[in-house]
């Protein structure tokens, strides 16, 4: 039996879906499309890549320093498309 004290519950504007969950299990969500496993991998040499070729991406964090990225490869680890935000989670959603 959960103490009730540990429960999370709050609203939030921006959170990964975990924040304000009372567990894991709750952030479980049903998904619009269709969401079954593929066979798509990432060979270890193209996901150890991925940092240096994102980084390469970053022209706006070239001129100011200060700037997060996100980006969507491909599983040969072409960048299909990088956007950069002051917020880790606005970049992730400008990618989105």
């Amino acid at each position: 039996m959960a103490a009730t004290f540990l429960e999370r519950n709050f609203y939030t504007t921006s959170s990964c879906g975990v924040c304000g969950k009372a567990s894991l299990d709750a952030a479980r969500t049903v998904a619009r499309w269709d969401v079954t496993p593929d066979d798509v991998t990432f060979s270890e040499s193209v996901i150890a890549g991925l940092p240096e070729r994102l980084r390469t991406a970053q022209k706006v964090f070239d001129r100011t320093g200060g700037l997060h990225a996100a980006g969507l490869f491909t599983p040969t680890g072409r960048a299909l498309a990088v956007r950069e935000d002051v917020g880790r989670h606005n970049a992730v959603d400008k990618l989105v």
